[in-house]
This record gives C-alpha cells, sequence and structure tokens, in this order.
C-alpha cells in the first residue's frame, strides 16, 4: 500500500449534502473537529478503510481495493475503525451534543 499514490476520488454528492445541512442544537462544528481528530488518530490501515467504506461509499469492496486485502479481512479492519470512532466520540449524541 505504501508503494501506491493514494487515489483523489470526488465525494457522493449525497454525502456533501448531508454535510451541509447543519445538526440540531448547533453542535455541528464541535462535532465535525472530533471526528477529524479521531480520524487522525486511527491507525493507518483503519483510516484507510473507514474511508473508503463509508467516505467514499465503496464498502469492504473498497476497503478491500484500497488495502490489497480480501474482502473478509478488509471489512473486519473497516469494523475495528469503526469500533475505535465511536469509543473517540463516545461521550457524543448522535448530533454532537455532549452527553449529559
Amino acid at each position: 500500500m505504501a508503494d501506491r499514490p493514494p487515489r483523489c476520488r470526488p465525494l457522493p454528492a449525497g454525502l456533501v449534502d448531508a454535510l451541509a445541512a447543519p445538526l440540531p442544537g448547533g453542535h455541528e462544528a464541535e462535532l465535525i473537529d472530533r471526528l477529524e481528530v479521531a480520524l487522525a488518530a486511527l491507525p493507518e490501515a483503519e483510516r484507510t478503510a473507514v474511508v473508503s467504506a463509508y467516505a467514499y461509499a465503496g464498502g469492504p469492496v473498497g476497503a478491500a481495493v484500497e488495502l490489497g486485502l480480501d474482502v473478509a479481512d478488509a471489512d473486519a479492519v473497516t469494523r475495528n475503525g469503526l469500533q475505535l470512532l465511536r469509543s473517540a466520540l463516545s461521550d457524543l449524541d448522535p448530533h454532537g451534543a455532549p452527553r449529559g
């Protein structure tokens, strides 16, 4: 994977529209900041898998292509990455507001 340069791809229009819509309660900026920090803290394989599978809508097959793994292994890496993200953001509700 290190020998190959990353492929730049446009984000799907639906994802851009969803991110452009403000979240209830005005916590979107904090949520985005926290998500960026959490993504940056992931191990490289997990970050690549999560972004390929979800941000680029490639699913486990997209993650497998990016990581050079079979689909089952790429799916496992993706799920691990999601668990790490959930853990990093566990103190926030789905709208980005602190749980209290």
